[in-house]
């Protein structure tokens, strides 16, 4: 299994090619995490009060749609640890990255998932085990 991070899922909104076609190419199954689906719904709520509702209905159409044949794995317990864990182990070595990209790693090794579509190389690249699919 892939999971897909928050700015493959923004490029993919944005009609971006590239992203649709690497994703269209896994062999794996792509997936997101509730962090991604948390990221994506602040960004449309907030883009809501700049852009007509009519384009606000079909982003958020193109979303649902989007996801809808996706697992989307949750922030439970043991993710929360796991995270816990990893922020303590960046923060060690004086790496801090983002909370959001910590519960997103987080969620994946819990899930026994080590691949990540991002165009955030440099905070996902911190963590070892990870394998990154760049964009």
């Amino acid at each position: 299994m892939i999971i897909l991070d928050t700015s493959a899922c923004i490029e993919y909104l944005n009609g971006n090619k590239e992203i649709k076609s690497i994703i269209s190419k896994q062999e794996d199954l792509v997936h997101i995490t509730a962090i991604t689906v948390y990221e994506i719904n602040i960004g449309l709520e907030h883009t809501k009060r700049k852009i007509s509702e009519k384009r606000y209905r079909e982003l958020y159409k193109i979303w649902s749609e989007f996801i809808s044949s996706m697992e989307i794995f949750p922030l439970g317990y043991k993710e929360a640890e796991k995270s816990a864990q990893i922020y303590d182990i960046l923060e060690s070595k004086g790496q801090i990255i983002d909370d959001n990209d910590i519960l997103i790693i987080g969620i994946m090794i819990s899930n026994g998932i080590n691949k990540i579509i991002t165009k955030n190389v440099k905070h996902f690249g911190k963590i070892e085990g990870i394998q990154l699919i760049p964009y």
